[in-house]
């Protein structure tokens, strides 16, 4: 019954969320893509070390984005 309303709700609302996670190649556009989608124009980035969480919003659908880099090393 709860998931029911839940869904009724949602559908009457719009509010959905969806999570993306973007993997790839160094030097791909990965984190170049990520910030277009978010700020709408093209900025100079340096590498990614780790990751980047970017929340996108895309008429009523939200996403959150994670971006993963070169992983860190700790020897």
């Amino acid at each position: 019954m709860g998931i029911f309303f839940s869904k009724m709700f949602s559908s009457v609302f719009g509010n959905k969320e969806a999570r993306i996670l973007v993997l790839g190649l160094d030097n791909a556009g990965k984190t170049t893509i990520l910030y277009r989608l978010q700020m709408g124009e093209v900025v100079s980035t340096i590498p990614t070390i780790g990751f980047n969480v970017e929340t996108v919003q895309y008429n009523n659908i939200k996403f959150q984005v994670w971006d993963l880099g070169k992983p860190i090393y700790f020897p």
